[in-house]
């Protein structure tokens, strides 16, 4: 007789450990593909963090850095995709243990202390090697783990293992959620030596994560082996179309680029902050998460109606630099978002099977790295503005135009809407009338209002927006004196007139750093932050009370060199200047004159200032002035305690000597920070906020100076007793 009883009960408790195992295995899988993704892309900010003190705070290191990280993606995915091709299971996992092991030799990241960056004003291949020399093996060998991981999984006896893709979305959760505790837990809680500490136990306990996943599909192989699924499936055995391989690139070239493209454009406008680079990664990655889930609540075709106008409303971010800053870092960052969805969503949903995963994330890994070399490498090269964003949107917007078979209306409504932007950007280019204008968009309407019209207007928007980028990558405006690019930041300074005469100006970005009137009455005059009788004035005026005569100065940013006309026979000024390209600005009497007139034999030592101070002797300074902006706000390496100790550490008498912070900001308290940094160290400190002084005619060439003024208790106090313009301040937060 057959116990059935008996045989139900072991027939459920075999389903019960089949149920158990693959959960197991899925746990483990999805446990480790999730700490991999952690120690990768917290290995971006906090390698680019050790960065900043070489290169200064200019977004192009990031990107910079993202290209390389981009790279070795790139690299780790081709491995992958060969390893798992070529190998047997059990090999594949020796040699992906023994490679990530290998790494263990390069730990804990550190930056020798003798590396100094290159006098150049794009030193892009030489900042590539070094991260290829200190953090590329670990990192390639990280970047292998996704793919590789998910094709192990495939291969196993797993319900889920014939559409693996899933652990991708948990992959990206993990880089998702790692990037946003960054700034905000990790960052100001450790110094960067735990930091690296913490990041190598984590590698080590990769390691073993590895081991285990491997042992686990070693363990639960699947009942025909790849290669006789596959054959299964003719339509996956076929080789994948070349025209399917370019649509993927393109697709992930997009996305790749915007992200990039948005971060510098924020950046050279607004703030060159790390929080203002993370914020567009985490968007980037935060779409991979959505579209790779396994029940993706997004769909390509639900969101195409909708994309023309999110990229029109990207173009007119890039386009309007008047519009309000809250307006600009949302709508380009929520237009790069949708649209980095959108695609991702298309690109996702022609996806191939697991058989051809590998070359999958391969081919989207090359339109990754595309869109990196174009924004880091070929944009600075070819255009003199901060044009690649603009550019890519343009890109976008004709790709997510409706195609044929679509609801005529929506046509319509697109390509008017693109038309319009034509319209705008040619419009005030040209210097047309309103009515004209007008005369034009109705004409336009007529026309879009038929399939034929809509087809001219949505290729002549790309020719003709596309056309206006370029001829503003590579002519001059007649008030603009000169256009450069370097890597460091975009340049231009322009011609105007002012109640006292013809003017030049210092633009980075849309941020004013420097101007000078051109008539030999007031050519020798401190102008804009530096006017007479202004903060930067008084405190000099302090620093010469306290000495008594000559004072010896370091001068962290050099601008347009308006500050050289402050100093006096005797003086000892040393400047520092990251970019020579605004060296070679300030030098140029054509552009400005205050370094010729007033100091010609100035002692201006290039590159970052923490690298640099240190050849400036200890206890040798009266005052040290941090000046050094990007774009809106001072670089936030230069504003740490470690910089703060730097800083007093070269003035000749702690309890005497002064540091002055210029914060001047139009959309943070950076004051603020100062303070609070000076309340961190002990010290005391001042606010100033002094316009120059009512009937001197200085009203349209002067600008308000907003300081923190940071020394001794006693220090303080003589600045009480010089002026009253010093104040008491209690920092915000």
């Amino acid at each position: 007789m057959v116990d059935l009883t008996s045989g139900t009960a072991v027939g459920t408790n075999a389903q019960r450990d089949g149920v158990s195992a693959s959960l197991g295995l899925a746990v483990v899988f999805t446990a480790t593909i999730f700490l991999s993704a952690t120690l990768l892309f917290s290995v971006q900010p906090m390698f680019t963090k050790l960065i900043l003190p070489l290169l200064g705070g200019s977004p192009n290191v990031w990107n910079t850095a993202m290209v390389f990280f981009q790279a070795m993606l790139l690299g780790g995915y081709v491995y992958a995709h060969l390893s798992s091709k070529y190998l047997p299971l059990r090999w594949q996992l020796a040699s992906h243990v023994a490679i990530t092991a290998m790494g263990l030799f390069f730990l804990p990241l550190a930056i020798g202390a003798g590396v100094t960056p290159p006098e150049s004003d794009m030193p892009t291949l030489w900042l590539l090697g070094l991260f290829a020399a200190t953090v590329g093996l670990p990192f390639f060998a990280l970047s292998a783990n996704a793919p590789l991981l998910q094709s192990w999984f495939s291969r196993t006896s797993h319900k889920d293992a014939q559409d693996p893709y899933f652990l991708y979305a948990a992959s990206n959760a993990g880089s998702l959620i790692i990037l946003l505790s960054y700034p905000f837990l990790i960052e100001p809680v450790l110094a960067l030596g735990a930091q690296t500490g913490l990041w190598a136990l984590g590698y080590g306990l990769l390691i073993a994560a590895l081991l285990a996943s491997g042992v686990h599909a070693l363990r639960r192989p699947a009942l025909a082996k790849p290669a006789e699924r596959a054959a299964e499936r003719p339509e996956d055995a076929a080789p994948i179309a070349r025209s399917r391989i370019a649509m993927w690139t393109l697709l992930a070239f997009i996305p790749s680029s915007l992200m990039l493209g948005v971060t510098t454009f924020v950046s050279t406008n607004l703030a060159s902050s790390p929080l203002l680079w993370i914020i567009p990664l985490s968007l980037y990655l935060l779409t991979f998460v959505i579209v790779f889930a396994k029940r993706s609540p997004v769909k390509a075709s639900m969101m195409a109606p909708f994309m023309p106008w999110v990229a029109l409303a990207g173009v007119l971010c890039v386009t309007v630099l008047s519009l309000p800053p809250v307006l600009t870092v949302t709508g380009s960052l929520g237009s790069v978002f949708l649209l980095s969805l959108y695609f991702h969503a298309r690109l996702v949903e022609d996806r191939p099977e697991a058989s051809h995963l590998t070359l999958f994330y391969i081919i989207m890994s090359v339109g990754g790295v595309l869109g990196g070399i174009f924004n880091a490498l070929v944009a600075p090269l070819l255009f003199v503005d901060v044009l690649e964003f603009g550019v890519v949107l343009l890109l976008g917007l004709l790709l997510s135009l409706p195609r044929g078979g679509e609801a005529r209306n929506v046509k319509a409504m697109a390509g008017m809407g693109t038309g319009l932007v034509v319209l705008f950007v040619f419009g005030g280019s040209l210097g047309l009338s309103n009515l004209f204008m007008t005369l034009i968009a109705a004409a336009m309407l007529f026309l879009l209002l038929s399939e034929a019209g809509y087809r001219v207007s949505g290729r002549l928007l790309f020719a003709g927006a596309a056309g206006w980028f370029t001829l503003q990558a590579v002519t001059i405006s007649p008030l603009v004196v000169m256009k450069d690019r370097s890597f460091f930041s975009a340049l231009t300074v322009t011609e105007g007139e002012s109640n006292l005469g013809e003017t030049h100006k210092f633009l980075h970005g849309d941020t004013l750093h420097g101007l000078q009137v051109r008539t030999d009455a007031h050519r020798r005059t401190p102008t804009a932050y530096y006017i007479p009788t202004g903060s930067f004035d008084l405190v000099i005026q302090a620093t010469r009370a306290v000495t008594g005569g000559p004072i010896r100065m370091s001068m962290v940013g050099l601008g347009a060199g308006a500050t050289a006309c402050y100093e006096q026979a005797g003086d000892d000024w040393t400047y520092f200047e990251i970019d020579p390209a605004v060296v070679s600005m300030a030098r140029d009497p054509r552009y400005f004159s205050f370094i010729a007139d007033c100091a010609p034999e100035a002692n201006i030592l290039i590159g970052d200032a923490r690298q640099r101070l240190n050849d400036v002797a200890a206890g040798s300074q009266d005052i040290v002035m941090i000046d050094a902006f990007s774009s809106n706000a001072i670089p936030a390496h230069l504003i740490t305690r470690e910089a703060l100790a730097l800083y007093r550490s070269r003035l000749a008498d702690p309890e005497e000597g002064l540091v002055f912070f210029h914060t001047s900001n139009r959309y943070a308290d950076v004051a603020s920070v100062a303070a609070r940094l000076a309340e961190d160290a002990g010290l005391s400190w001042r606010y100033i906020s002094k316009a120059p002084d009512e009937g001197l005619g200085f009203d349209e060439i002067g600008a308000t100076a907003v300081g923190i003024v940071v020394g001794s208790d006693a220090a303080m106090a003589r600045l009480d007793a010089q002026s009253e313009h010093f104040k008491r301040f209690v920092p915000s937060g």
